[in-house]
């Protein structure tokens, strides 16, 4: 399904490409929904890094698309009966994002995409009564991770083949079932353009 997707993406005819790196931070809520289908409100969202780098296509004179790979840390804390306790999490994963592009004047574009990315847990730990576990045997954090969401970005062009940008993403996994845990992060970045 990977290398199907990646072909049909591929494949589009592309006028021109622009490579983007960016870096920033996730705001992350995990929202927990336990086999009674309540959502404990124990957990908060805490902060971790992004960063990207992807490539990004036209695919008529205002539509793009932009394919790239991500790492990303979601983490929380929270406290249950005055015990305190913190999950961290590295994911890195795949990204792929299509939408309009509107040019604003003097060198600004703004830029709106549907976003949907795959990612897997590299590494993960929960702290609790002053000891770590290990969250790689938790299939609710170990499994493949699929997100769905959109992003706004605000770039100003530097030169004909840079431009500079700040970005925002929201996500959701979107996990259904008698005992899920979904990851939700608000992401707020700044990038680098560089076009061919």
């Amino acid at each position: 399904m990977k290398r199907i997707l990646l072909l049909v993406i591929l494949s589009f005819p592309a006028v021109s490409q622009t490579y983007k790196f960016s870096i920033g931070s996730n705001i992350t809520s995990f929202v927990f929904t336990n086999s009674a289908g309540a959502n404990p409100s124990f957990l908060r969202p805490a902060s971790g890094l992004h960063a990207s780098l992807s490539r990004e296509s036209i695919l008529s004179k205002n539509f793009l698309y932009d394919f790239g790979i991500q790492y990303n840390q979601f983490n929380s804390v929270g406290d249950v009966q005055n015990i305190p306790f913190s999950y961290a999490s590295d994911l890195i994963g795949l990204d792929a994002g299509i939408g309009p592009r509107l040019n604003l004047g003097k060198g600004i574009t703004f830029i709106a995409k549907a976003n949907a990315s795959v990612s897997k847990m590299v590494n993960g730990n929960q702290f609790l009564l002053n000891h770590y576990v290990d969250l790689a045997s938790d299939d609710q954090f170990n499994s493949l991770r699929t997100m769905y969401g959109y992003s706004f970005e605000l770039s100003k062009q530097i030169s004909p083949q840079v431009s500079v940008f700040i970005k925002y993403q929201h996500l959701d996994s979107y996990n259904f079932g008698s005992s899920t845990l979904n990851f939700i992060p608000s992401t707020f970045s700044l990038g680098l353009s560089l076009s061919k």
